[in-house]
């Protein structure tokens, strides 16, 4: 059967602090799967990482074949502990995201970027090269 997701040897370390260990698994495609553990045993660290909002020290993995590119993450969505923003995308698409999930439209997304000094690099950035 065709795996979703195939992990092999993830580690990851805080200082001293071992939080993954040579975690290795797979997902079949179309199976319900869910990560289980106590306080502390790596949970959020591990999707971070499968999420590209941590590196790992060590391991590889894969989605539906693609080793871990923007391609990929395009088709995952998800919120870990707090909000997080995607780092690979601009200030705007990730309040694009946003709106599209509050089903709000998208007049409201110049300000906040204003409120946040923010507008005036989105303007620079998306206009087109002389």
């Amino acid at each position: 059967m065709e795996n979703v997701l195939q992990i092999n040897s993830i580690e990851k370390s805080y200082g001293q602090v071992k939080a993954l260990k040579g975690v290795s698994f797979s997902v079949p495609k179309g199976c319900v799967f869910g990560v289980l553990g106590p306080n502390g045993s790596g949970k959020t660290t591990l999707l971070g990482i499968l999420l590209d909002v941590l590196k790992a020290d060590t391991g590889i993995y894969h989605w539906e074949n693609y080793p871990s590119s923007t391609e990929a993450r395009k088709k995952i969505g998800s919120l870990l502990e707090t909000p997080n923003f995607y780092h690979y995308m601009t200030a705007y698409d990730n309040l694009v995201i946003s709106a599209n999930i509050k089903e709000r439209g998208y007049d409201d997304i110049d300000n906040v970027l204003r409120k946040v000094n923010l507008l005036n690099d989105v303007i620079q950035n998306s206009a087109p090269s002389p």
